[in-house]
């Protein structure tokens, strides 16, 4: 290993860039907040009741009633590496050396930087993108599979399931897509507001991607319940938007929807496939948007404090650059080690309308 080939790139310059890199188009920072902790594991307490035991009138120089506490569990399992690399090769040195040549020119010194920051900004994503795939595949379908079709690295011998019972994974009367005359969407939005409670968990939103949202609204049954609500807005539009539908929703004490769409591209022996994380057809009941925290630790590549490798940390990701000599290669590799933990999974409700049955 050795030293960068960029000519007078340092650490200071890399991190004001890699400061610059963002993770708004992605839906994890918010599902799943970023949580530190010391060691290689994660743990999330989860009590079986949400509804709090409220406190007793008593009487004076009278001793507290003593409360059994509530059953709690805990969810808990070892924080995995999520690694990306890129190299450029000779050729690309090559296209670097000339590249230096014009660097006195606007459109000379914008190319230049462009081929020094692709690579940190690409890590960056590539690590990012791998947390937002875990979170999505677990909230959508309460387990992550790691398989040799979208994953080059660890295959998981059994699925990492977060708990949520049985009870609280469904099917469907009769599927929403392509049954826009008969399906049903708000008889079983109501039946699920009245399941949660009786759970002691008040449904306050719902979560599904856009073709699934687009079958929702597609029914006969809903544009009847949201008519009065659109033909205010509109006299020819009979099928309601989000903002119209969440309207409607919002009136009748009912669930708040939020589409997620988020593509990532999964590469398995430099072949690309664009997958999207959330399950189609699915649709997430929670009574909170927040729904765990991303746990991640720190990094062995921190603890080496001689390396030649040009490193810059930025939250839970290490941008880490070096060289090779035989032959001639710039590698880039992003790290993290990071993992997204549904803690409040016992209080979702996960409905796939594709189907008459849960069968993810």
């Amino acid at each position: 290993m050795k030293q960068s080939l960029i000519q007078g790139l340092t650490e200071k310059d890399m991190k004001a860039v890699v400061d610059t890199f963002t993770l708004n188009s992605f839906y994890w920072p918010t599902l799943f907040p970023l949580k530190f902790t010391p060691t290689l594991t994660w743990k999330e307490l989860r009590t079986k009741f949400s509804v709090p035991v409220i406190a007793d009138v008593v009487a004076f120089n009278s001793r507290a009633p003593r409360k059994t506490r509530r059953v709690v569990s805990r969810n808990q399992g070892d924080i995995p590496k999520i690694e990306v690399a890129y190299d450029k090769e000779e050729t690309d040195i090559n296209e670097y050396n000339q590249l230096v040549h014009y660097a006195g020119t606007e459109e000379g010194q914008k190319a230049l930087l462009d081929w020094i920051y692709d690579d940190p900004e690409a890590c960056w994503n590539g690590v990012n993108g791998r947390i937002e795939w875990l979170a999505l595949r677990a909230f959508s379908t309460n387990k992550i599979i790691l398989n040799s079709q979208n994953n080059e690295g660890i295959v998981t011998e059994e699925a990492v399931r977060f708990g949520i019972p049985e009870d609280q994974l469904s099917g469907v009367d009769v599927t929403f897509r392509e049954h826009a005359d008969t399906a049903k969407p708000i008889t079983k939005f109501k039946a699920l507001k009245k399941a949660g409670k009786k759970k002691g968990v008040i449904l306050a939103h719902a979560f599904c991607n856009q073709e699934t949202f687009d079958d929702i609204v597609a029914t006969a049954e809903v544009q009847k319940f949201c008519a009065g609500w659109v033909s205010k807005v509109t006299e020819t539009e009979t099928i309601p938007d989000l903002d119209a539908f969440n309207k409607v929703m919002a009136k009748n004490k009912l669930f708040q929807f939020h589409i997620i769409e988020s593509l990532v591209t999964v590469q398995i022996k430099g072949v690309d496939t664009v997958v999207e994380p959330f399950e189609d057809g699915v649709i997430v009941f929670t009574p909170d948007i927040v729904q765990g925290n991303t746990f991640h630790a720190p990094l062995a590549d921190e603890s080496v404090k001689d390396s030649v490798a040009m490193k810059v940390k930025r939250s839970h990701v290490l941008i880490k650059k070096f060289s090779e000599e035989d032959p001639v290669v710039e590698t880039t590799k992003g790290l993290a080690n990071a993992f997204p933990a549904w803690g409040n999974a016992c209080k979702a409700f996960l409905v796939d309308t594709l189907n008459t049955k849960w069968e993810k």
